[in-house]
């Protein structure tokens, strides 16, 4: 190689090449920066700092504050129990935060909270407010008791009152009524049997008179009983028939002859001194428009 042979000129650094070596430092120096801050937790003493206190309400009231609170409240209320652990006072029926009813009108969730009220005005009566309901519901029920026997008494003293009043009722009645004579074909006493002869007299003579036209044309006989009462005035009170002939025509024939035949004769004065009222007892008979009366039952001689 000649002395004369020249040397190849060094490359040029461009404008381009800083650029792009610049970016590269900081690219660099961003990452070093990123990867080299980390965050670690403090070492200080939580227990250095100052303490706090959950706030709630408290139910009742203590006079003596407590020596050590667990909680801030509106008055002072000391803790007790016999649990190892402290609990958060709260009301017996009710959270310490209102809950949302969910599937509850609104109508339906003030009716509730109005029924949780009242279930803790319910708790919370004291001994003395207990004590007092118990010693006024004892006493009402006693007064209630004796009210109910008293009233036991009372009625019991009403229905014996009318009970003598409806016995005397009828001592009355019964001291009142109409003395009463049954005569028949066996009454032995002069005065009553002349009285019933005249009374069959009278009796007989009607009804032949006034024989039922029908029995006599249809030839209709029969024999019946029938009772007859009378007054001492000699008015007929009542007819009765005691035992059918079996034929209404004769039946009917009976009762009114007796009515064609009255008033009667009144009693004479022995007769109304023994009675007030007699009952007189025959057996009437149609027989052959023939028609007849007795004192005789059906099967006994007359």
């Amino acid at each position: 190689m000649s002395e004369t042979q020249k040397l190849p000129s060094p490359a040029k650094i461009g404008v381009n090449d800083r650029l792009g070596f610049t970016l590269f430092i900081a690219l660099t120096l961003h990452i070093i920066f990123i990867l080299g801050v980390g965050f670690t937790q403090s070492d200080a003493n939580q227990s250095d700092s100052e303490p706090s206190l959950d706030i709630i309400m408290a139910n009742t009231e203590s006079p003596e504050p407590p020596d050590e609170a667990d909680y801030l409240a509106q008055s002072n209320q000391k803790g007790g129990g016999n649990q190892e652990e402290k609990a958060r006072p709260g009301a017996p029926v009710s959270a310490p935060t209102p809950l949302n009813q969910q599937g509850l009108s609104d109508r339906m969730q003030i009716q509730k909270a109005a029924n949780e009220i009242k279930l803790e005005k319910i708790y919370y009566i004291n001994q003395r407010e207990a004590e007092k309901k118990i010693t006024h519901q004892k006493i009402s029920d006693s007064a209630h008791e004796s009210n109910s026997r008293t009233i036991s008494i009372q009625q019991q003293r009403r229905d014996i009152a009318s009970l003598q009043a409806e016995i005397l009722k009828i001592t009355q009645a019964y001291a009142k009524r109409p003395r009463e004579i049954a005569l028949t074909a066996s009454t032995k006493e002069a005065v009553e049997a002349g009285y019933l002869a005249q009374w069959v007299s009278r009796i007989e003579h009607i009804g032949n008179l006034n024989y039922p036209a029908e029995a006599e044309v249809k030839k209709i006989n029969g024999s019946l009983r029938l009772n007859v009462r009378i007054n001492s005035k000699g008015y007929i009170i009542d007819v009765n028939v005691s035992q059918t002939s079996g034929f209404s025509i004769l039946d009917q024939a009976a009762k009114r002859i007796v009515h064609l035949a009255g008033p009667f004769p009144p009693f004479p004065a022995k007769l109304r001194d023994k009675a007030d009222q007699i009952v007189i007892v025959r057996t009437w008979e149609f027989n052959s428009n023939k028609f007849t009366t007795n004192g005789r039952l059906d099967g006994e001689p007359g």
